[in-house]
């Protein structure tokens, strides 16, 4: 995860896996490294609900991108069920990444 400013995609990432944690919000925010107040103030702007558990849905996409884009091989955010997110650039080896989601969904 980036110390730096979160996205909304990451910051829900991160909210949900402390859903599933079943931790105080402190408590996960300290055993991950980040401050507990960035959580309280992504779940507020998000209205993010503990309770919540929204059911998983495939939802189709469109991958576009300007030609600035294609020659600066801007990374492709992956998130994954576990809350962990994976950024991969435009020549990543499929079977490690693979290896890397397979380790990461087991735990």
């Amino acid at each position: 995860m980036a110390h730096g400013q979160w996205t909304e995609i990451e910051a829900r990432g991160v909210l949900e896996a402390w859903r599933r944690s079943g931790v105080g919000i402190e408590k996960f925010a300290r055993s991950r490294g980040l401050v507990p107040q960035r959580l309280w103030w992504w779940k507020a702007k998000l209205g993010f609900s503990k309770a919540a558990n929204p059911v998983p849905a495939l939802v189709p996409v469109r991958v576009t991108e300007s030609r600035a884009e294609a020659r600066r091989g801007e990374p492709v955010t992956v998130l994954l069920r576990s809350g962990h997110m994976i950024k991969v650039g435009r020549d990543f080896d499929e079977s490690a990444f693979a290896r890397v989601v397979a380790l990461l969904e087991r735990g």
